[in-house]
């Protein structure tokens, strides 16, 4: 069960970094979750980094056996992870939840919840992954290039950050089991049914150029699949192209 063993720290430089040292250093079981106040450098998608407010924030790495996972189904982990998040905050806020490429959690359109995974492998095997979530919760100013929002922002109610681990934790249980049981496709259906922007044309970005693009689905891999306005299809990394919301 995801949070049968709970660390909490007041501060950290990142909750990925404590995690990969304790599993270094000592023995910790799967679905242990490092719980921290502040990150001092906490981590986020292509190099960049989750900034969050000291206290006010759900910042947590999670320490999952994903050995029954292999390099062409690993991405149905971010899939189950982004749909259980989206599914937790829906609950709590009532409000419409999206996901946005390839696991950003969105609520009118903008981003109330991140997800950084970090796989260990050995050989070509894996052997486990490091599941960090930073989720807005109590936080109300953010900066304009950060685009963000909170629980609180939405509905102006003050959260206790225990019980919204636990939702979270609860949430993350029934995704993981779903994933254990290779309900791939399910999971791509879902996945596919709140993903930002499927199905429609929007402007995204490389290198500083803007293009249109229908988002067709994302592959098994991670990669978006684009239909362009010539009428071919490609395909794009995460570090490849940015939507412009």
């Amino acid at each position: 069960m995801i949070g049968n063993q709970i660390i909490k720290l007041s501060s950290v430089d990142s909750t990925n970094n404590y995690t990969a040292k304790l599993i270094k250093e000592t023995k910790i079981s799967f679905g242990t979750v490092i719980m921290a106040g502040f990150q001092t450098h906490g981590k986020g998608q292509r190099t960049s980094f989750w900034k969050s407010d000291n206290g006010l924030n759900l910042l947590i790495s999670i320490y999952f056996d994903s050995s029954f996972l292999n390099s062409q189904n690993l991405f149905f982990l971010s899939k189950s992870i982004a749909l259980s998040i989206r599914k937790c905050v829906e609950k709590i806020i009532g409000l419409e939840v999206s996901i946005k490429w390839p696991n950003d959690i969105l609520v009118n359109s903008r981003k109330i919840a991140g997800v950084l995974i970090e796989n260990q492998w050995k050989n070509e095997k894996l052997l486990s992954s490091i599941i960090g979530i930073g989720l807005n919760v109590n936080q109300v100013v953010f900066s304009s290039i950060d685009n963000a929002s909170s629980l609180k922002n939405l509905t102006s109610l003050n959260y206790n950050l225990n019980s919204v681990l636990n939702s979270l934790c609860s949430s993350l249980d029934t995704g993981f089991d779903n994933l254990r049981n290779f309900d791939f496709l399910d999971i791509d259906r879902q996945y596919h049914s709140f993903l930002l922007n499927h199905n429609q044309w929007s402007i995204y970005q490389k290198n500083k150029i803007n293009f249109k693009g229908k988002l067709i689905k994302v592959d098994s891999y991670g990669k978006m699949v684009l239909e362009l306005e010539n009428g071919n299809k490609k395909s794009f990394d995460i570090k490849e192209v940015n939507l412009s919301i």
